[in-house]
């Protein structure tokens, strides 16, 4: 292969932001990038820009990258998921594909897709048409037949094609809403607290929608993984930029063997140390995301000792939540909104094209109760995760089902405030 040479462990191909915090020994080498990529949400990217990552893409599957990446994933899944080291490695593990993809064009930057507003129906979603990146599985196989991978055949495993499996047959069942993901950011104090909550949540729910090799532990075979795994690590690299003297190099919880984790650690099957991955913006590792870029005006937001503040005045969406909800329930689930605009990387509730129609106009209309619990914007619960789904995750049953709660909680308020969603028809 052309590029066997791009080693997937080499040190060089990783790094992240600084902050003002005391910076860990070693890390104070990483030197700061000198060009800053951004990652954008994918239905956002040009026809030009699309078609130069998909160009890319079918040049790593004809090098069998995309066979390698998926062999690497199930071999080191099961220390990787349920623990501490699930946000660290796959910052490095995604970071690496992208990597190898400017091997063949330097301009590449894989997208996200933020799936979350499409959390009610994501099977309408336009990311799984023809266009993006394809839909459910045809056939005895279950063969995706359009896409991106539409034509894949798979050495591992088995010389296959590319298989989904919509877990309601041809539809999907509800995802994470950007209400809940945006609760989550504002709850989280720790690294651990923002790691639980984020796994077995929103990340856990797109693998088994689409099932077939995406609820697999070679999930990576699908390019919906990357995709996937971007979104994730955007919400982290925001979560870090809201305080990052504090939570560049916050790193807590624990490992798959219960060992209390440290920003010393290598990540699982390199030698490279946690923190080069926890500094976005250094070293090789030299993204950002479009979200971050507009919440700081600035493409380098990230390589600056500090986030600037951007307070603007509450979108429709979060003066609904901050007057419908009673204070208490506002500050147990938006702590932030309860103290103020808050901070915008905190806050999953904005614009982004194409949003369902609101079920209500105005901020005026937002006080006056729905006639019906039928009515348009009312928020639908996310489908729990399987036992066994869980226990392949390498997750603990009760702090998924109790995480699950909290999200079933939120919508039950949400509901009981006679909120009504921009992203529910």
């Amino acid at each position: 292969m052309k590029f066997l040479k791009v080693a997937f462990g080499l040190a060089a191909l990783f790094g992240d932001f600084v902050s003002g915090m005391a910076v860990p020994p070693g890390a104070e080498s990483v030197p700061v990038c000198k060009k800053i990529g951004v990652r954008k949400e994918v239905r956002s990217l040009t026809p030009t820009e699309w078609q130069a990552y998909t160009n890319a893409v079918a040049a790593a599957y004809n090098d069998k990258w995309i066979d390698w990446f998926g062999f690497y994933h199930s071999r080191v899944a099961d220390v990787v998921h349920g623990n501490s080291h699930f946000l660290v490695f796959h910052r490095h593990f995604i970071n690496s594909y992208e990597n190898i993809l400017q091997q063949y064009n330097p301009n590449v930057m894989v997208p996200y897709w933020n799936m979350m507003v499409d959390f009610q129906n994501p099977a309408n979603s336009t990311v799984l048409g023809s266009k993006y990146l394809g839909g459910n599985g045809a056939g005895t196989n279950g063969c995706v037949g359009s896409g991106v991978a539409g034509s894949w055949s798979l050495t591992f495993t088995n010389n296959h094609c590319l298989n989904r499996a919509y877990n309601n047959g041809t539809t999907i069942n509800s995802w994470y809403s950007p209400e809940y993901a945006t609760s989550v950011l504002q709850r989280s104090n720790t690294y651990a607290d923002l790691r639980a909550g984020i796994e077995n949540s929103v990340h856990g729910a797109v693998h088994l929608g689409l099932d077939g090799d995406m609820g697999t532990m070679h999930s990576p075979v699908d390019p919906v993984f990357f995709l996937h795994h971007m979104n994730i690590d955007r919400l982290y690299a925001q979560w870090q930029a809201v305080k990052p003297d504090m939570r560049t190099y916050m790193y807590d919880g624990v490992d798959s063997n219960n060992a209390p984790v440290t920003v010393s650690d290598p990540i699982t099957g390199t030698s490279v140390p946690v923190y080069e991955v926890m500094r976005i913006g250094y070293g090789n590792m030299c993204y950002t995301y479009d979200t971050i870029q507009a919440a700081n005006g600035d493409a380098g937001a990230l390589v600056k000792r500090g986030v600037r503040k951007c307070v603007k005045r509450p979108s429709p969406v979060v003066q609904q939540i901050v007057q419908q909800l009673p204070p208490k329930v506002l500050a147990q689930f938006y702590p932030s909104f309860a103290k103020g605009p808050g901070h915008p990387l905190e806050n999953e509730m904005v614009a982004l094209s194409p949003l369902q129609p609101m079920a209500a106009d105005g901020v005026a209309a937002f006080r006056a109760p729905p006639p019906n619990e039928n009515m348009r914007g009312r928020m639908p619960y996310p489908s729990a995760l399987p036992d066994e789904w869980i226990r392949m995750q390498g997750s603990s049953v009760a702090e998924v089902r109790a995480l699950e709660k909290s999200a079933y909680d939120i919508v039950c308020a949400l509901n009981k405030a006679n909120y009504l969603s921009p992203y529910v028809v």
